[in-house]
């Protein structure tokens, strides 16, 4: 067996910040979401008494874990594509398809992203809080922002990749 060699100091940067951060993040949401709907069906059905914010609570909690998620799939180019007529091209188109592909990606980030920010500004002038339990919908509408804001970054820290179309 041949021993690789190891990553670049930038590259492990990288890989710390956009796989890392995000997998143990969501990671400890996705655990957070499970124990909080152990705990409500034991209250609800052994003690009578559910938890009246829960439900709520681990919408949130999904929200926040596809978005911080989102990032790592970013950053390793993971998202689907339909590539059955992409592989019969030559190398020449297959970088044009990639950065027609990369720009529109961008511009449909840069958009989700201001439409995100002009949300939270409303919610945060409004005051606008969940109907059950008086959460601030700062919260969980900030989840767009922040997924949003971060893919784009992943993209451009990959652009070379996304232009090629090698991930390694």
């Amino acid at each position: 067996m041949t021993e690789q060699p190891a990553p670049p100091r930038r590259r492990r940067i990288e890989e710390f910040i956009f796989l890392k951060i995000p997998y143990a993040v969501s990671g400890t949401l996705f655990l957070a979401a499970a124990l909080l709907n152990v705990v409500n069906i034991v209250a609800r059905y052994f003690f009578g008494r559910p938890i009246f914010w829960a439900e709520e609570a681990l919408v949130f909690i999904m929200i926040w874990a596809v978005f911080v998620v989102v990032i790592s799939i970013t950053y390793r180019g993971g998202h689907l594509s339909m590539d059955l007529v992409y592989n019969s091209f030559g190398p020449k188109m297959k970088i044009a398809i990639n950065t027609a592909i990369t720009v529109t990606f961008l511009g449909c980030i840069a958009f989700t992203s201001l439409q995100s920010w002009r949300v939270l500004l409303l919610h945060s002038h409004n005051h606008s809080v969940t109907a059950g339990t008086d959460i601030p919908l700062v919260i969980p509408h900030s989840a767009v922002f922040f997924g949003f804001v971060l893919m784009g970054v992943a993209v451009l820290v990959r652009l070379r990749n996304y232009i090629t179309g090698k991930f390694d």
